[in-house]
């Protein structure tokens, strides 16, 4: 008998966590989230609905592992992508998506930590433990988190998802 192919998981599959993880996120600790300044090179994008921002990696083809850097906010059913920052004029009329940028704070969680329901890791960054978070003289930075997902091609991905998909002509 035959194997069936395994297939690649998606981003929409992570629009809900599954009971397990839901239940580790209502329950985490107060200490499992800091914010983080932004700023350093990264911006955050944020998109709402978390669903449509999840419809965007699927359509760029990012893959589902560990490196991407991209964080939900299931509470405010938000994407959050962290990004090279200098492109947040894409998004001036998307609507739906801000942009924290350097004067911004984001919530995450602590490095090692999974998170919690407003700030939990979907694809943790490619760095380890940023030397910056661990320096406790100083506020821990979103420019010591990698940023992989190139925002243009992010803003064009989105623009397919939220382009509106024609009904067939009737056939008279």
């Amino acid at each position: 008998m035959a194997k069936s192919p395994k297939t690649a998981p998606t981003w929409a599959a992570l629009h809900v966590p599954d009971d397990k993880t839901s239940n580790r996120l209502r329950t985490a600790r107060v200490g499992s989230t800091r914010l983080v300044e932004c700023g350093g090179g990264r911006d955050a994008v944020v998109i709402s609905p978390l669903q449509r921002g999840l419809a965007a990696l699927d359509a760029l083809g990012v893959p589902v592992t560990a490196g991407q850097s991209v964080l939900a906010d299931h509470w405010s059913q938000e994407l959050i992508v962290v990004v090279e920052d200098g492109w947040a004029h894409l998004w001036e009329e998307v609507p739906g998506v801000r942009v924290l940028s350097l004067g911004s704070w984001l919530l995450m969680p602590v490095p090692g930590a999974e998170g919690s329901l407003a700030a939990h890791w979907l694809s943790c960054p490619a760095d380890d433990v940023p030397v910056l978070w661990r320096d406790q003289e100083r506020a821990p930075g979103l420019g010591a988190v990698s940023a992989r997902i190139d925002p243009r091609e992010l803003c064009d991905a989105l623009a397919t998802v939220d382009r509106p998909v024609a009904a067939p002509a009737a056939v008279s």
